[in-house]
């Protein structure tokens, strides 16, 4: 079993978290804006303003992403051994849970199309691999004591 260097995990899923969210705000701001804007026009409702408190939702749903993500790669660790393969995978599992899942349920209420679905999660997909590839250069478990 593992000794998980909970320090070291929280300061790599930082690291991760904080690339996620500044990917996902570049790519809804600058890729997907048009998309958005269909989206809520197909709503008859106005696109939100940028608020403070706006930013703080997003960077408590991308901690959450990061920091999860980044637990399961610490947990596969001793199954499949550190590095970037299992990295990966970890990121992978992630991004299912976060970027493809959860979205999925809101195209049949309207909320969100079907195509802006497959280009944010195409975009998720390769910013959550390389937050938790970041996260995971910088991980060491935990030295085990003799004893």
């Amino acid at each position: 079993m593992t000794n998980v260097n909970w320090a070291r995990f929280f300061i790599c899923g930082l690291i991760a978290s904080v690339i996620l969210f500044v990917t996902d705000g570049m790519m809804h701001e600058l890729v997907l804006k048009s998309d958005w804007a269909a989206v809520y026009t197909g709503l008859k409702a106005t696109s939100p303003e940028p608020h403070t408190s706006s930013m703080l939702y997003f960077a408590i749903f991308e901690l959450g992403r990061g920091m999860v993500s980044m637990l399961i790669y610490v947990l596969m660790r001793p199954f499949h051994g550190a590095g970037p393969k299992t990295a990966i995978f970890a990121a992978i599992v992630g991004w299912l849970a976060f970027s493809v899942a959860g979205p999925a349920q809101y195209i049949p209420l309207g909320f969100i199309s079907m195509p802006l679905w497959f280009k944010a999660a195409a975009i998720q997909l390769v910013a959550t691999i390389i937050g938790v590839l970041a996260g995971a250069a910088l991980y060491k478990d935990r030295a085990r004591s003799n004893g």
